[in-house]
């Protein structure tokens, strides 16, 4: 993240207001492609979304109790226990089904500058943890919401109304989008900041449906059970109690989600990419996840093993993501899903390798996997046979249903297990051969050691569904863009553009009344591609407004002549030349206060033309018009 790019910077976790600006102080894929793994290395600035700030205080004067009938907890043996393990059940709120029953309830205060807060917590019975549902109708994307473990809480999950805009799928049934907030623990505190260009009726909210989790995580119930009784499955092989994969164990990763309103747990793989540029794509079973409304519920927790072998304490690094996902594709044929994480993973994590080769039978083979929400375990065996299987997605527990006999072009592997087993909480789990991802868990026989075991084949995945992000490099076109976020400055009449949402959203929060979200401009690549220029972003402090170009000479010019502008790097990439969605961005100068403005449209770039106060610079460069 730049200095000034934002007035924003990102430290040891904490976001500081920079005072420079405001004057205060001075091709498709082919089979057979082999992936190496790639360490995730520190970045500066990534993952401000998904982590907990740190340095958020309860705004709210006033946190306002949100009734909960009690609860019975029988319910709870109702829990499915296989394949996608369920872990919570929803339950309805009596007295946040409609916006007016919640906005009885808000009790806003107001900040000092100008905008205000309000905030309810939910206390269940017999929670170990809870998510809510949050049903919006009206949706500002300049709100702010926060959540916290409790009002004393000295850190929060922060997510601005643009991005869940941007991330929340709308119901065309009934023109509404859902949140469901992180877990943050059985008694959350949702703090609601609108800043002073906000009123009431931009924002309509309900809480129709909480999500109870009624299991304690893995390690608690250890610590609660008989330690001869560690493991619901005997069999289960503690990953740090061998040498095989203890690199590839950064890759895997605990999932929580929730499907309808209940709350389930699967295992998932972050995985890497031809082009090496830790785009964060995980692989998964179909049957945990297939659509964008379940993927944006996602939460993660990376390096969630043992401390030491057979060890009941989780290990030092283990950190979790709260940002949820994009859902990519599904391959049905293999019952595997591609999400992309709209977070950054932690420092320390691995991007597996994978192998788009066809496996031959008896290659040794491991997966590594969370049954029944366990710590990390191994299951060890070999590739049998290659089998037909069918798995009825239409129906809430989906069954597993294969052919007994081998089939020559079968879209699974059947391993035959020597050592572990697999449960509940175990699919979608990665097969490795040789130190690769060949394939997810779908499911199997729970015996000790697990029988009958099969996991679906990422070679034909990758050469059919998963082919435009998993596949070799392919040509350019508009499906590879993102969005570049607008913001005018009142102060000098500039406009501020960003294609990082973490940027976008960290203006928001901080400075909601120095810049005003006007939303998406254009859209353009976080990457370089073949036939794309860089566009580079200057910063004027004495004008507090940006410079973007994408000319080289334009570049050697503000060094030579403006040695006091902030040179900001590559903030993205463009097309460059027309066609595909490419749409040109024009630029004029304004003459009374030094600031340059950026415009696609056609109409105010004619009336750039009769303004005298306006030089019009012509063609800046070309950008998708969507997406």
């Amino acid at each position: 993240m730049s200095f000034c790019a934002v007035f924003l910077r990102l430290r040891r976790g904490a976001l500081l207001a920079a005072l420079c600006w405001l004057g205060m102080a001075a091709s498709s894929a082919q089979a057979g492609v082999q992936v190496d793994a790639l360490r995730m290395e520190p970045q500066e600035g990534a993952g401000v979304l998904g982590v907990l700030r740190h340095a958020a205080v309860l705004a709210a004067s006033r946190v306002a109790q949100v009734e909960m009938p009690p609860w019975d907890a029988a319910k709870a043996e109702l829990l499915q226990t296989d394949g996608a393990r369920q872990i919570g059940v929803g339950r309805p709120l009596a007295s946040l089904q409609t916006p007016d029953q919640t906005r009885n309830l808000l009790a806003w205060n107001r900040l000092p500058n100008g905008g205000r807060a309000a905030a309810l917590q939910w206390a269940p019975d017999g929670a170990y943890g809870l998510r809510l549902g949050v049903v919006f109708t009206a949706l500002p994307e300049a709100a702010v919401f926060r959540m916290y473990a409790s009002p004393q809480a000295a850190a929060s999950y922060e997510v601005t109304g643009a991005a869940l805009l941007e991330r929340l799928p709308l119901d065309p049934a009934t023109g509404v989008r859902t949140w469901w907030t992180p877990d943050l623990g059985p008694t959350p505190v949702l703090e609601i900041l609108l800043p002073a260009t906000v009123n009431d009726a931009q924002l309509a909210l309900a809480v129709p449906w909480v999500s109870q989790v009624v299991v304690p995580p893995a390690p608690l119930a250890q610590a609660q059970a008989d330690p001869a009784k560690r493991l619901s499955n005997s069999c289960q092989q503690d990953v740090n109690c061998q040498a095989a994969l203890l690199d590839q164990r950064d890759a895997v990763i605990r999932m929580v989600f929730v499907n309808g309103t209940n709350t389930y747990q699967c295992t998932g793989t972050l995985v890497n990419n031809p082009q090496q540029d830790q785009t964060p794509y995980v692989l998964t079973a179909a049957h945990c996840a297939r659509d964008q409304a379940t993927a944006s519920t996602l939460q993660t927790m990376w390096f969630y093993y043992s401390q030491t072998c057979n060890s009941e304490s989780l290990a030092d690094s283990h950190t979790e993501r709260y940002g949820g996902a994009r859902w990519l594709a599904t391959s049905f044929a293999n019952d595997m899903t591609l999400l992309r994480l709209n977070d950054a993973p932690p420092p320390g994590a691995l991007f597996a390798g994978w192998d788009a080769s066809a496996v031959p039978l008896g290659a040794a083979a491991a997966g590594l996997h969370h049954p029944h929400g366990d710590l990390l375990m191994i299951t060890k065996g070999r590739i049998q046979e290659l089998a037909s299987c069918y798995i009825d997605y239409t129906v809430a527990r989906p069954p597993l249903s294969c052919a007994p006999q081998a089939v020559s072009d079968g879209g699974f592997y059947r391993l035959a297990v020597d050592s572990g087993g697999i449960e509940g909480g175990s699919s979608g789990s990665a097969l490795f051969v040789d130190g690769r991802v060949v394939g997810t868990l779908t499911g199997g026989e729970n015996w000790c050691p697990a029988k009958g075991v099969v996991y679906g084949r990422l070679d034909q995945a990758v050469a059919g569904s998963f082919s435009p992000w998993l596949g070799t490099l392919t040509a350019l076109d508009s499906s590879m863009a993102a969005p570049v976020y607008r913001f005018h400055i009142p102060r000098s009449g500039a406009d501020f553009y960003t294609i990082s949402a973490q940027e976008r959203d960290a203006v928001m929060a901080q400075l909601p009344d120095a810049l005003h979200y006007t939303g998406i401009a254009f859209y353009a690549s976080v990457q370089q591609r073949p036939r794309m220029l860089p566009v580079y972003r200057y910063f004027n402090p004495e004008v507090v407004a940006h410079f973007y170009t994408t000319s080289e000479a334009e570049r050697q010019f503000v060094q030579q002549y403006h040695p006091g502008w902030y040179d900001e790097g590559i903030v993205w990439w463009v097309p460059a030349q027309g066609g595909d969605g490419a749409v040109p961005v024009y630029r004029s100068y304004q003459y009374s206060t030094g600031a340059h403005h950026y415009a696609a449209d056609l109409a105010q770039r004619d009336a750039w033309l009769g303004n005298p106060d306006l030089l019009y610079d012509g063609l800046a460069y070309y950008v998708w018009a969507a997406p």
